[in-house]
């Protein structure tokens, strides 16, 4: 691959979109397509903060291509300011691993929907004052960003005059000191809006988060931080986070109007767990915005929030030593209790598993587990050859029973409109009287407890149904196979669709066309109704419900 002969040097926190359109103007091209096929040798396409062809432009610029695109992420684009909350994958041997791996579990939703081009009107005059040219501000694109942390003024996204829009999708961006179509020019004076105090706050956080370059860390790390840090204020439940605390607090301090320009779901009404510390694919399952303007609250800048994370770093980092030590010291008047416990009800119901201690005691179960667990299964295994020695007796409904769950479970299995998941609860439903869910307990029902073994239906096949369903619905209604079709009819998360339709190949547009048979169409996968799914996709996900509020604001 051939390399270019120029490249502009970046301008202070400047975005790689600017640069880009800078080297537009500098080279003298006549038509973008040309720019495109100098830096990234491809036709045009949507530059979104971090392009997919990133890489190719690393490769053509003097020097090692893989310190020109970690210098390129860490001046040019607002990367920096996700690496705190992304989490970490499985820690890659070679640093250029690392590096793809986090831009990889960067939301692309997201940076789509921040890719619009913003201004303030102060920075446009006093960068041509200081720098000799007008440039597009990284700080500005950030998620949430409203107003300017330098000028507190707020940031325009279209002309003043006629709305034409800075921003164009496969579009370099305009020269700022141009006039637009209408002949409005962003150096002329004009009457400039200041943002509110909060909106101006929330911006230099952002910023000062942007130059600090903080790097990656284990989710675990990041909510423990939260955590400490939200008891410390005062926001507890017990011995929990106090999410709803902590929710009303930063309403009181920010104001509904300020926290709806931020965050695009609370815009949209949905404030429902707007505070969550629950994980999908290994990172916290809250958008950027909400991560910083959580984090602005309960540290109050980007220094302390700094602190925080390297001591909870540290903290964890020591923890193993701290639990063997707590090992060695077991509490005898608790331990002497438990044990007294699991006793009695090992006496009361002997041949019980840990199955059932569990769900009877819990707290119990668990202490034992992780201090006491050599006597605690001693004793569970003494009480199991105790069980065993007595003979078992089958109950009279036993044979009656399993046929009814032969013949009953494959109508649960029929590709309908309300289908649910053929578990253990739903199959012994069936029933005509309740039957134990414990197996331990269920000894005298062994034909039952093969049924449903047999039976039981893993979460991928359940997908698979439904996805069945939905595209047996698309080709009913007669409605294009695309995503929007399936929010509209499915629950099923957006990424199990497309790894189930990726994994069988399915040609939506003639399968539509031709028509669809479900009960057919189950058979022809071939898979069983254990089927663990397509490979590398066992991680939690979440549904639509998120998606289709983004969607829904996109039209806004």
């Amino acid at each position: 691959m051939s390399s270019i002969l120029f490249f502009p040097i970046s301008m202070p926190d400047e975005t790689l979109l600017s640069r880009i359109t800078r080297y537009h103007f500098l080279s003298g091209n006549k038509t973008e397509a040309e720019t495109f096929r100098d830096l990234f040798d491809v036709a045009p396409f949507q530059l979104s903060f971090i392009p997919k062809q990133l890489g190719n432009l690393a490769s053509r610029l003097p020097g090692v291509k893989e310190s020109n695109f970690n210098e390129l992420l860490e001046i040019n684009t607002y990367f920096p300011a996700y690496k705190p909350f992304i989490g970490l994958s499985k820690d890659p041997s070679k640093e250029r691993d690392r590096v793809l791996s986090d831009v990889a579990r960067v939301p692309r939703w997201e940076g789509t929907k921040n890719s619009r081009a913003k201004i303030c009107l102060a920075c446009v005059q006093a960068d041509i004052i200081e720098s000799g040219y007008a440039y597009w501000h990284r700080a500005h694109h950030v998620p949430g960003v409203t107003a300017c942390w330098r000028h507190g003024e707020e940031l325009l996204q279209s002309c003043p005059n006629c709305s034409h829009p800075f921003f164009r999708r496969n579009k370099l961006l305009p020269n700022l000191t141009e006039d637009c179509v209408c002949g409005w020019n962003a150096i002329k004076p004009a009457n400039r809006l200041l943002a509110s105090s909060e909106e101006r706050e929330y911006a230099i956080f952002v910023n000062d988060i942007l130059q600090r370059n903080l790097p990656s860390v284990d989710y675990k790390i990041l909510a423990a931080c939260y955590r400490r840090q939200a008891k410390k204020r005062g926001f507890v439940h017990g011995n929990l986070i106090g999410t709803a605390k902590l929710f009303s607090s930063i309403r009181d301090k920010f104001g509904d109007d300020t926290i709806s320009k931020i965050d695009l779901a609370y815009a949209a009404g949905i404030r429902r767990q707007w505070i969550r510390l629950s994980t999908t694919r290994g990172q916290i399952d809250m958008p950027l915005a909400r991560h910083l303007l959580i984090s602005l609250h309960l540290f109050g800048s980007a220094e302390k929030f700094e602190k925080c994370l390297a001591e909870e770093s540290l903290l964890t980092s020591s923890a193993n030593p701290t639990v063997r030590l707590k090992e060695k010291a077991l509490p005898e008047s608790k331990k002497k209790a438990y044990r007294e416990k699991i006793s009695i009800l090992l006496e009361v119901k002997p041949g019980i598993g840990m199955d059932y201690l569990w769900v009877n005691a819990y707290q119990v179960t668990r202490w034992l587990n992780e201090n006491d667990k050599d006597w605690l299964l001693s004793e569970i295994t003494r009480g199991v050859k105790q069980k065993n020695s007595v003979e078992s007796v089958v109950s009279d409904e036993d044979e009656k029973y399993a046929t009814i769950l032969k013949e009953g479970v494959e109508n649960l299995y029929r590709i309908a409109q309300k289908q649910v998941r053929v578990n253990i609860g739903n199959m012994l439903a069936l029933l005509p009287r309740k039957v134990s869910r414990e197996r331990a307990t269920r000894k005298s029902f062994p034909l039952v407890s093969e049924q449903l073994e047999l039976h039981l239906e893993s979460l991928w096949h359940f997908r698979l149904r439904r996805m069945i369903w939905t595209m047996s619905e698309i080709a009913r209604l007669k409605l294009p196979p695309n995503s929007s079709s399936l929010k509209l009819l499915t629950t099923v998360p957006h990424v199990a669709c497309q790894a189930l339709i990726n994994h069988f190949e399915w040609d939506l547009d003639n399968m539509v066309k031709e028509g669809i048979d479900g009960e057919v169409m189950l058979r022809n996968t071939g898979v069983s109704r254990q089927w663990e799914g397509p490979p590398g996709y066992d991680i939690p996900m979440g549904g639509n419900a998120y998606m289709e509020m983004i969607a829904s604001n996109s039209k806004l």
